[in-house]
């Protein structure tokens, strides 16, 4: 009896001793709880792939160097050019033959003929078919006194500023379109020309100084004015103010 009692005793302890085992092996595991749910994982910041921003280095200026003049280069003489072209052909030579003006050129406020005022005395010349005589000597550089070296006489031409301004006239072959010129009466000019004249007696009385003055606008500046002995013309010019207004050239 007392065997049976200690063997159950002994199979009591063995039961004991299993069942605590595997009460402890559920008590090692632990369900999880609200509080002990693990914590959701950041989301990681995407890398920044800007390449950084290098600040320029300054540099530091160099020092100046100071450059020497260039030495001006030596002047070398100029060759003599020897020309290997044919010669230019000279102008045909002026036929001084025939007058420069006849009694068919008439003179007006523009002009005489084919020479019209303000004309370059080198272009007038070829215009006319002439040579000049005279020049600065007969005056200064700005004004003076050329004539068509073939004539005829009485006909002498003021250069002012480079241009022809003037014809004054006292070869009575030639007249104005009119008929007058050099020994027309003072009647036939009022004749002629009526309300267009403008009469000025000379201080001494000897005669009168009578402008033909034109009423078209383009040639309010050009006159032609007889001068008289009291009867009759005994000269007459022609041109553009201020050159034709005194009673000699270049005054």
């Amino acid at each position: 009896m007392r065997r049976f009692i200690a063997l159950f005793a002994i199979l009591a302890l063995l039961t004991a001793a299993c069942g605590s085992g595997d009460d402890s092996a559920e008590e090692a595991t632990p369900e999880p709880t609200a509080a002990e749910e693990p914590a959701p994982m950041s989301t990681p910041m995407p890398a920044d792939d800007t390449p950084a921003v290098e600040e320029p280095e300054v540099d530091e200026p160099e020092p100046v160097t100071e450059v020497e003049p260039t030495p001006a280069p030596e002047v070398e003489p100029t060759p003599i050019l020897v020309s290997t072209a044919e010669p230019l052909e000279r102008p045909e030579p002026v036929d001084l033959s025939n007058p420069a003006f006849s009694g068919a050129d008439k003179l007006t406020t523009a002009g005489l003929g084919s020479l019209f005022f303000g004309m370059n005395p080198d272009v007038a010349a070829e215009a006319v078919s002439t040579i000049w005589t005279g020049g600065t000597e007969d005056g200064t550089p700005r004004c003076y006194l050329l004539a068509p070296a073939n004539g005829p006489d009485g006909v002498v031409f003021t250069v002012f500023n480079s241009s022809i301004e003037r014809a004054d006239i006292t070869n009575p072959s030639i007249t104005t379109r009119s008929g007058a010129g050099v020994g027309s009466t003072e009647a036939q000019l009022h004749e002629l020309f009526g309300e267009r004249l403008v009469v000025s007696p000379y201080a001494d009385g000897s005669g009168n100084s009578i402008q033909y003055v034109p009423v078209d606008e383009p040639d309010v500046d050009y006159r032609v004015i007889f001068e008289t002995d009291g009867t009759s013309v005994t000269s007459m010019r022609a041109g553009r103010l201020p050159t034709v207004a005194p009673a000699e050239p270049c005054t």
